[in-house]
């Protein structure tokens, strides 16, 4: 009998695990905690998906009259690399999830922004190219801003066939191991925040989309539900019916998906316990008139260089 080949046999085992990753939770009390108390409350379902039915109304409000304070994370698709082409913004998702929050007091915290974006509160931490072991290593700073709801979109480039991009490997359980640490690291920081975790986007990549899957069924049973069951504001946003016709080149989306991208975290943000988003800790982020550019891999050392430069003239003016 033949062996089946390496992405069959990763596709089946995706297959076989998201079935069990898509099964219903039973419902428990889950210990949530506070920063007065260790509060019981009725077990919220540890994953969240978007609904089929986004219309395009003014969505409600997500919690009137409390602040959120969002940090989005991630990498290239959450910057929105690609999303200034043909006539965009240049604000990937973001735009549009500010647009959907219209009636409530949104500011977005985060340590970097793009050349490419034109809002004007844009910033976030994310990192075009990188690994979940870069952002969890680079994500401090816009940590200590105690954003209130953190929306994290990582693993994309773990899953990539090259070592190159995926520098840490390319198995799907250690990636979920990796995140479930980044994860940790947010909740050490932020413990009064609502953290969601994406199951990413998949891609239209025959070569990296199996490893996707499998590493998208792997985040509720491995990353979010134990956090959740430990007390944590930790939930899955299960974006795996995202469709890949709106990816632009297979790994980012179009203007049109991005704009959905956007739908898909208000959409959940809306199914979270009200009671779970308190008023973010200390004052809003001080901003300069510019933020600290996520320049993209291949210019990374351009910048450095410039920046280098400009430092010795100014030094010898």
């Amino acid at each position: 009998m033949r062996a089946p080949s390496v992405p069959a046999a990763l596709t089946a085992l995706a297959c076989l695990v998201g079935v069990t990753a898509a099964a219903a939770v039973a419902p428990k009390q889950v210990v949530i905690a506070s920063s007065n108390a260790k509060v019981e409350r009725n077990a919220t379902p540890s994953v969240l998906t978007p609904s089929k039915d986004i219309d395009a109304g003014t969505r409600p409000a997500i919690k009137a009259g409390t602040e959120l304070r969002i940090l989005c994370a991630g990498d290239s698709i959450t910057l929105g690399t690609l999303s200034q082409t043909d006539g965009g913004d240049g604000d990937g998702y973001r735009r549009q999830l500010q647009a959907d929050l219209s009636k409530d007091n949104v500011v977005f915290a985060g340590s970097t922004t793009t050349p490419d974006g034109t809002m004007h509160d844009g910033y976030f931490a994310a990192w075009p190219g990188k690994t979940i072991q870069y952002i969890s290593d680079e994500i401090g700073p816009s940590l200590k801003q105690r954003p209130n709801i953190i929306l994290l979109h990582a693993g994309t480039n773990d899953m990539n066939e090259n070592n190159s991009t995926a520098t840490e490997g390319n198995d799907p359980a250690a990636a979920a191991k990796r995140l479930g640490a980044l994860v940790d690291r947010i909740v050490a920081a932020c413990p009064d925040a609502v953290v969601l975790v994406a199951m990413i986007i998949d891609t239209c990549r025959p070569e990296q989309s199996p490893r996707t899957q499998l590493f998208q069924s792997l985040i509720p049973g491995a990353v979010t539900r134990p956090r959740l069951e430990a007390g944590h504001k930790v939930l899955a946003a299960n974006f795996t019916a995202f469709p890949v016709s709106e990816l632009r080149d297979c790994i980012h989306p179009t203007n049109r998906g991005y704009r959905l991208l956007g739908d898909y975290w208000y959409d959940v943000m809306a199914q979270v316990p009200r009671d779970w988003i308190q008023a973010p800790v200390g004052p809003d982020p001080e901003r300069s008139s510019a933020g600290r550019v996520a320049a993209p891999p291949a210019a990374a050392g351009a910048l450095a260089f410039v920046v280098a430069a400009a430092a010795v003239l100014t030094m010898c003016s």
